[in-house]
């Protein structure tokens, strides 16, 4: 039976995700910083290869699904060092646990790797970034950290015969995810619409938005693949975009709030993309196929957040 580590295993991805493998046969093994009394947990921090170490000697790991790490724009702006730190080195420990232990690496990235790529409104494709991107392109701290520990999984499979894959998730959202300025614009447009309050979106944005459920769904295609002796990245998301405008008339029409709380102002001048779309045609040609739509995500978020007290 295959076991697979998943560090960040107490974020909302990994919640997700530790579940979905769970039910499907797998042995599962979290990883995270809370102080949990699970059996199948271990409080370990990925900065500290001492963790990992003991991770290692107690379990026989055959996947690493590592998740673990600071989060968002914001995050990354206000406390870059932490940012850099945590997403890099933790990323470097990982990757030498798993030449270490023979176990295949599923390193999570994202879409803000793109950054300015993502500018003229085509669906970027994996190998743009690595014919023409570069550090320069990105907007944020974020993505800056996230684009280098890429290359430095590019670097231990070149070099070190790592076998993994990297995830470049595109606008994730769905329950579980608590509305705060910190997370992602659909769970505080939900929770704005549901209390009556102003939806301020960007003027000339738009997203492809991807429902938690269907995303994990692409990770799992991804750790079910054999083990690979090159370098690859995937972009997991959806092929439902649409105009951020369209998006917040969605959830005040599904929440039955007033048309009027959609508020179009000009976008900041810096630290994000207008546009995010990204092709996905790699991954469903293994399979990936999602199946939620807007206004289906937006009601399972909705009545998430009336569930538990939002």
């Amino acid at each position: 039976m295959t076991t697979i580590l998943v560090t960040g295993a107490l974020g909302v991805i990994g919640q997700h995700l530790t579940k979905e493998l769970r039910e499907s046969g797998y042995t599962v093994i979290g990883a995270d910083l809370g102080i949990r009394d699970y059996n199948d947990y271990v409080r370990a921090d990925v900065t500290a290869f001492e963790d990992l170490h003991r991770i290692g000697r107690q379990y026989d790991i055959d996947v690493v699904v590592h998740m673990a790490g600071e989060v968002g724009r914001l995050v990354g702006e206000s406390h870059p060092q932490r940012m850099v730190y945590v997403n890099d080195v933790g990323t470097i420990n990982v990757a030498q646990f798993c030449v270490e232990t023979g176990a295949r690496m599923i390193s999570f990235s994202t879409s803000e790797v793109y950054g300015h790529l993502l500018d003229n409104d085509a669906a970027v494709t994996e190998d743009l970034l690595e014919n023409s991107g570069s550090a320069f392109v990105t907007t944020n701290m974020y993505a800056m950290s996230k684009l280098f520990g890429e290359a430095i999984v590019k670097h231990f499979v070149d070099n070190y015969d790592l076998n993994a894959a990297v995830v470049r998730p595109f606008m994730v959202y769905g329950p579980g995810e608590a509305p705060s300025k910190w997370r992602s614009a659909m769970t505080n447009f939900v929770y704005a619409a549901r209390q009556g309050k102003p939806l301020t979106v960007h003027k000339g944005t738009a997203r492809a938005w991807c429902h938690v459920s269907d995303f994990v769904a692409g990770v799992k295609v991804l750790i079910e693949q054999p083990k690979s002796e090159t370098y690859d990245a995937y972009n997991v998301g959806s092929d439902e975009y649409l105009e951020m405008e369209d998006v917040a008339r969605t959830i005040v029409d599904v929440v039955g709030a007033d048309p009027s709380l959609v508020d179009v102002i000009d976008p900041p001048g810096k630290f994000m993309s207008s546009r995010k779309r990204g092709n996905i045609d790699k991954l469903k040609a293994l399979g990936y196929a999602p199946k939620i739509d807007l206004r289906a995500g937006v009601e399972s978020v909705a009545a998430w957040q009336a569930a538990n007290g939002f």
